[in-house]
């Protein structure tokens, strides 16, 4: 048997000031500028052949379930003594200002599920996609408490989503067959998809309702007018110098017929000692701009995320530019790494 303190089943303060200054202060902006989703959510493909290989079967044991039988927002290791909770607040948020013990005292986030944004820490709540009772009944309930309680904090699964504390309690604990999230832009076929990786990653069963309205929403969500289409990627493995001032323009080409998804998905490396120095935008081949990240006063160092834009107005066939601005002269250099797309 594996470790479980991670791992899986089958996966084996420059702005501080301001950001404190809007404590206790709830905003909500129904037109976020980029989306950061967890994770480890996989292609269409992948998620298909992972809802195949689920076990159907009615769930059980419901009755003996209990919230404190999944030790839940535990301090998870690699993070600094940081709990679950904290460790995703932060990976997940912007501008994230953190007190003693990792505790995010300010910043700003994304519900994905009802596309809006909060500036408020106690509304940013984080919500397990696949609910710890749902996974009781699902077969957790045989689970050592050590397993359950890598199941409860896996930070490296699509498992841990930020969601307000509306869109949290009117999820509750539904399947994909009882509830979907209310935000349909591109968001409900990433969120079926990480659903069954969830359920395949830990050997959790399906009822028959369940994976019939999987099927039915990776079949809806996930086709051609959006999600993750396969055959139309490409990517950009050579450094290249990040230079301060003018933007660095880095491209890749791309050979494949009709519209790109209203989920492409652009995945970004660059290293840099402040990520809040570093802007980046998708520029499609005729010309349109699509903002992913915006500079910002963080002072965590690097960008390494997953970026989901909204690209159905455009052709797929043609030359993508990636384009990295360091928006600050006279500091550190940086380097974009690699970068590549799905559309």
């Amino acid at each position: 048997m594996p470790s479980w303190s991670l791992l899986p089943r089958r996966a084996l303060a420059a702005f501080a000031a301001l950001a404190l200054a809007l404590l206790g202060v709830l905003a909500l902006d129904a037109a976020p500028a980029e989306a950061v989703r967890p994770p480890g959510i996989p292609s269409t493909a992948t998620a298909q052949a992972e809802l195949n290989a689920l076990t159907v079967a009615a769930e059980s044991h419901g009755s003996s379930y209990d919230r404190s039988l999944f030790p839940h927002w535990k301090s998870v290791s690699g993070t600094g003594s940081c709990t679950a909770r904290q460790y995703v607040l932060k990976r997940d948020g912007q501008n994230v200002v953190t007190g003693d013990g990792c505790q995010p005292t300010s910043g700003r986030w994304q519900s994905d599920f009802d596309n809006t944004w909060t500036t408020t820490v106690s509304n940013a709540t984080i919500d397990h996609v696949v609910a710890l009772s749902e996974a009781w009944a699902s077969g957790a309930w045989a689970w050592t408490t050590a397993e359950r309680q890598a199941f409860a904090n896996d930070i490296n699964s699509p498992q841990l989503w930020i969601a307000t504390t509306s869109a949290n309690s009117a999820k509750s604990d539904y399947d994909p067959a009882e509830w979907m999230p209310v935000n349909t832009t591109g968001l409900r076929c990433d969120y079926v998809k990480a659903w069954t990786h969830v359920k395949y990653l830990y050997d959790l069963t399906v009822d028959s309702a369940e994976k019939s309205a999987i099927q039915s929403h990776l079949t809806n969500y996930c086709g051609s007018t959006g999600g993750d289409p396969t055959g139309c990627t490409g990517s950009k493995t050579t450094a290249a110098a990040i230079p301060e001032g003018p933007p660095l323009n880095s491209t890749i080409t791309l050979s494949c017929t009709g519209t790109a998804s209203s989920s492409g998905r652009i995945t970004v490396s660059v290293t840099h000692q402040y990520s809040g120095d570093i802007a980046i935008a998708l520029i499609a081949p005729d010309g349109s701009s699509y903002t992913l990240k915006s500079s910002s006063g963080s002072t965590t160092p690097n960008v390494n995320t997953t970026y989901s834009a909204n690209l159905s107005s455009e052709s797929r066939s043609g030359t993508w530019t990636l384009r990295v601005t360091d928006t600050y002269s006279g500091g550190s250099s940086g380097t974009l790494n690699s970068w590549s797309l799905t559309i």
